[in-house]
């Protein structure tokens, strides 16, 4: 059967947060729509809601990953590549 690429996105997330402590996940308010929110069910330690704000999320994670951790960021690519513009 198959299953949406969302979908296997947010089980693969939700079993790397168990399965390396060093993975943290953020999302840009879209956790239901990006399937994040598999990964903030089983451990909401390290899943990180940045709002409305991909542009500061992507400064996050680049700070997390600069940290030593494995970083995830997610939103919908209109959202992330468009505030460049």
């Amino acid at each position: 059967m198959a299953m949406a690429t969302r979908a296997a996105y947010g089980k693969a997330l939700a079993k790397l947060v168990q399965e390396n402590q060093d993975v943290v996940v953020l999302d840009a308010d879209l956790a239901g729509s990006t399937k994040t929110g598999d990964a903030k069910a089983v451990c909401p330690e390290r899943h990180f809601d940045m709002g409305i704000a991909e542009g500061n999320m992507m400064g996050v994670a680049a700070g997390l990953a600069a940290s030593g951790k494995i970083a995830y960021a997610s939103s919908f690519a209109m959202f992330a590549a468009g505030r460049a513009f």
